[in-house]
């Protein structure tokens, strides 16, 4: 089938069963997903945001202190929160090494780097068909009278389709998140971004999002 003619011919509903194929196949119960934020768009992010809100917490997957923050990811008009970590000080353990992507002893260290952390389980009460469905309503439904139309599946859709699955904490692999995007690709949507490029995907889930600041 040629690309334009499956694009034309691809539906809510296949979104939705692909969706939960990826869901069962690869979500387990324990750890999250985490990012690496690119070094140039933290740098960015930290001036942006001078009075973001950090805390000291303990980190189970660095096994030390950190200091965390969250912003609200904005995926089919609901956000989403996501958790920002950033290093207090140099840990010569494996585990805090690991967790922020620095070499043995610390090399690369840098107070600037920041780790995302995507929910660890995802939220029962969110009817995920209903937002695969409905996605972002064009023409909003402000008079709440439920006129409002079914967006098309666009680029847009299909971005908040991806986040939704990596951020809303439905799997725990990138590979998910490639095999959804090669889905998309073969039925003649084509993205332009290499999950690859840090920047490029760091970009990619900053996309919509909100800080709250003290």
């Amino acid at each position: 089938m040629e690309a334009s003619i499956a694009a034309a011919t691809t539906t809510y509903t296949d979104v939705i069963s692909k969706f939960k194929d990826l869901k069962n196949e690869y979500y387990i119960p324990r750890g999250c997903m985490i990012l690496t934020v690119s070094n140039d768009f933290s740098k960015e992010f930290l001036k942006k945001y001078p009075n973001l809100e950090w805390k000291t917490k303990y980190n189970s997957y660095a096994e030390s202190n950190v200091l965390t923050a969250k912003i609200n990811i904005t995926i089919f008009d609901r956000p989403f929160v996501v958790y920002l970590h950033r290093p207090i000080k140099q840990v010569h353990r494996w585990e805090y090494e690991n967790f922020f992507g620095f070499g043995g002893h610390n090399e690369g260290f840098s107070l600037d780097r920041i780790i995302l952390t995507f929910e660890e389980t995802f939220d029962n009460s969110i009817d995920i068909e209903y937002l695969l469905m409905t996605g972002t309503l064009i023409g909003s439904d402000i008079e709440g009278d439920g006129q409002g139309e079914c967006c098309a599946i666009d680029e847009k859709y299909i971005k908040n389709t991806l986040k939704l699955l990596v951020v809303g904490g439905y799997v725990k692999y990138w590979a998910a998140f490639n095999k959804f995007k090669e889905w998309f690709k073969e039925r003649g949507f084509d993205l332009e971004f290499d999950i690859n490029n840090g920047r490029m995907l760091t970009s990619f889930i900053f996309e919509d999002y909100e800080a709250v600041e003290k």
